[in-house]
């Protein structure tokens, strides 16, 4: 079968670059530049491969080696050439985005953070239903109300407190990212997989802003920690999020 070449990603260089045998499949990996920037590739049998646990390990383990060197933009997983020739055709027809993509994350780190929240333990939320006009109201009604008529009451309760720890999550949640972003050159919320996820975000820091985004982590958890909240970061990586 012929080979084609996998690319990693992008990275600022010009020069053609060794990287050693850490590519998919423990193959050598090398650069292939275009003007100033170059493209991180290893030899690989041209057919579809499906990305399991050790295959996106290996992608990741190159775009990390990448980034320890020169300013990286991740590549999709799977992304094979035919041969030189139609790489090189793809990084001059992209070199002007490719190109200011570069310029843009230079010096720059991707930290991802996930806050863990369990629903089950409502009482660290500190809510106040008292304060609630919905479940005030439904109080109410339900001092007079008959055996049916309670039984509906009391499903609008369950509802309406459900509605007051939603709230209050999204308010803790959208506080935490509002003040993580503060100390950020970009940001983002990504859907998370799994509902005990409140938060997940990631975010662009310049590198001479790692100690103030540290900084601004340890006062967030500290804050927060009190709530319920567990707060979990990663990094630093590629910029895969802002690609």
């Amino acid at each position: 079968m012929a080979n084609g070449l996998y690319l990693y990603c992008i990275a600022g260089t010009q020069e053609t670059e060794k990287l050693g045998n850490i590519g998919l499949y423990e193959k050598p990996v090398h650069t292939i530049s275009f003007k100033d920037i170059g493209a991180v590739v290893s030899a690989i049998p041209f057919k579809e491969i499906q990305p399991n646990v050790d295959e996106i390990n290996w992608h990741q383990r190159v775009v990390e080696a990448s980034r320890e060197n020169w300013a990286t933009l991740p590549v999709r997983f799977g992304t094979i050439f035919k041969s030189d020739d139609s790489l090189r055709k793809y990084l001059a027809k992209s070199y002007k985005d490719l190109r200011s993509k570069i310029t843009k994350f230079k010096n720059k780190d991707e930290y991802g953070v996930k806050v863990i929240f369990d629903k089950d333990d409502l009482s660290k939320l500190n809510l106040n239903m008292d304060d609630d006009e919905e479940i005030i109201k439904i109080k109410e009604e339900l001092v007079n109300a008959g055996e049916g008529t309670s039984y509906f009451l009391k499903l609008r309760m369950d509802e309406a407190i459900q509605s007051q720890i939603l709230r209050k999550i999204d308010e803790i949640t959208g506080e935490i990212h509002r003040q993580l972003s503060k100390s950020a050159d970009s940001s983002c919320t990504i859907r998370a997989d799994l509902p005990q996820i409140v938060l997940n975000s990631s975010y662009l820091v310049d590198r001479s802003k790692k100690e103030t985004f540290d900084s601004q982590m340890k006062k967030t958890k500290e804050k927060y920690t009190h709530y319920g909240m567990v707060i979990h970061v990663s990094g630093p990586w590629a910029p895969y999020s802002f690609c």
